[in-house]
């Protein structure tokens, strides 16, 4: 059984400028805030952003730019099992096709805040970033991207979905992800949000398509709890929508 989950307006760009010397300095840790923030867009060229300027008479300074991107899937009043998760999301590479260019890297955030101060919600804690959840690259073609999301996303969905809590995730840049200078380079890649589309399956709308299995039949029969039948009449509990016409 399938099932779509639209990303809330919640979701949301947040950019961090940084001067000086070391790349690592713009990618961050936890405690790291951006620069701006902002979750009314409906789109962003620069969703997703690694770059490194020359700074005019700064000496050995270079002015390092990473922008991530964050979106919320509110998991509540979903039940059963995920055992597949697609993501979709709109976008396009404004740069080139090259790898570091081109490829971006999903990641379990904590909770957004709203402001600023979710730069740094990439990060599970100090430097350690958040689960990697799967990664794609990003065409020079304006459309739906997918990512087929891992097993750890998968178990972290089915814990959310149990729990009726949201679940965050980010999307990071080549450099950013490997903590790297991108020097001469660019990754330009321009993201939409849930108010692009206006939510609720416009053709745009960021969303993830879970695949559940059946529940089953859950009841007991003459006596023997549910949980010790394998099949009745040969077919297995999970095909049994109802018994004598009585729904599951």
């Amino acid at each position: 059984m399938a099932e779509i989950v639209y990303s809330t307006a919640a979701d949301s760009f947040v950019t961090h400028t940084h001067v000086g010397t070391d790349a690592a300095d713009v990618v961050g840790d936890a405690t790291d805030s951006g620069t701006f923030h902002n979750n009314t867009a409906i789109y962003y060229s620069w969703g997703v952003r690694n770059r490194t300027f020359a700074v005019r008479g700064g000496g050995s300074n270079s002015s390092f730019r990473n922008h991530r991107s964050f979106y919320t899937f509110d998991l509540s009043g979903y039940s059963g099992t995920a055992t597949d998760a697609e993501f979709y999301f709109y976008s396009d590479n404004l740069g080139t096709n090259a790898t570091n260019e081109s490829t971006i890297y999903v990641v379990q955030a904590t909770t957004l805040a709203g402001s600023t101060a979710d730069f740094g919600n990439v990060f599970s804690s100090g430097t350690t970033l958040g689960t990697l959840y799967g990664s794609t690259t990003i065409s020079t073609a304006l459309g739906y991207h997918t990512i087929t999301l891992n097993s750890d996303a998968i178990s972290d969905i089915n814990t959310a979905a149990a729990a009726s809590n949201t679940l965050t995730i980010g999307l990071m840049g080549y450099y950013d992800y490997n903590n790297t200078d991108p020097s001469t380079n660019a990754q330009k890649i321009a993201i939409y949000y849930s108010e692009f589309g206006g939510g609720g399956g416009t053709g745009a709308d960021p969303k993830l398509e879970l695949t559940f299995t059946s529940a089953g039949y859950s009841h007991n029969v003459l006596g023997v709890a549910s949980a010790n039948i394998a099949s009745v009449n040969g077919v297995a509990t999970a095909n049994i929508e109802s018994v004598n016409g009585v729904d599951t």
